[in-house]
């Protein structure tokens, strides 16, 4: 059974980590047609940083990113509380709801939604920042609830508000003292979460995103063709962001 079990690992290593380090590594070598790379180089990074469309690309991905987080942050909190005091069926299957349903439905799916709801006044949003910003916050929102309704559930914030309701606090200092400390690290580990899923996202933005916005992501699918090996250095760059982001998330939950 052991030597199974290694097989197994050794598989898995091969199906999953293998093709996410490939670009890393090819994002550092001189030569990229090398079944492997010769040589050890940072001038692809040095090109990407020096490039002005790769600038562009990442600080708009990066802005995007953050407007999505807060739009996360503002409805996200307020329904996984919700859906944490709701008794019954009724919390249940909004909690089901919020944390199934995204997941299932394909980005392409999400991005023709987004394209047919905000095409038209007074939500004409077709063209604009703003329908790539909700697109990305669609997307990361039930990661988001999710971990936050977690961090609800997991603290039993409920007994603590409760608690503080009946030893005279107001709902102002139950809110202060009580629910949003408690709820910080959930916040955050949501947050990085959206983050790097935002980072990351290309199908959503590929369909609603209006000429000249161009994601790092977006950049990354057109240099394919023109210069593979920037190419890897930009995927690498997304693959830093998110393996930031999963050191995040082990610091906050060891705290």
């Amino acid at each position: 059974m052991r030597a199974l079990g290694w097989l197994f690992f050794a598989f898995l290593l091969l199906y999953l980590i293998l093709p996410m380090l490939a670009p890393v590594v090819y994002s550092f070598s001189r030569m990229w047609l090398d079944v492997l790379p010769e040589g050890f180089t940072l001038d692809w990074y040095v090109r990407i940083a020096r490039d002005p469309r790769y600038v562009e690309a990442g600080l708009l991905s990066l802005r995007i990113a953050l407007m999505a987080v807060a739009i996360n942050i503002v409805v996200g909190v307020p329904t996984a509380y919700a859906a944490y005091t709701w008794a019954g069926r009724a919390g249940e299957g909004l909690r089901r709801l919020l944390q199934v349903l995204p997941l299932l439905v394909p980005p392409l799916v999400v991005g023709l939604g987004f394209l047919l709801a905000f095409n038209r006044p007074p939500l004409s949003l077709s063209g604009t920042l703003w329908i790539v910003v909700l697109g990305h916050a669609a997307l990361g929102f039930p990661f988001f609830f999710r971990t936050v309704y977690a961090g609800l559930a997991g603290l039993e914030v409920g007994l603590l508000m409760e608690a503080a309701r009946a030893s005279g606090a107001g709902l102002w200092a139950r809110l202060r003292y009580v629910l949003v400390p408690n709820l910080v690290p959930a916040v955050l580990s949501g947050s990085l979460v959206a983050f790097a899923i935002s980072m990351g996202e290309f199908e959503i933005t590929s369909m609603v995103a209006g000429f000249g916005t161009i994601t790092l992501p977006l950049l990354l699918f057109q240099s394919l063709r023109e210069d593979f090996r920037a190419a890897s250095a930009v995927a690498a760059v997304l693959l830093y962001v998110t393996l930031l982001a999963l050191l995040g998330l082990t610091f906050l939950r060891r705290r």
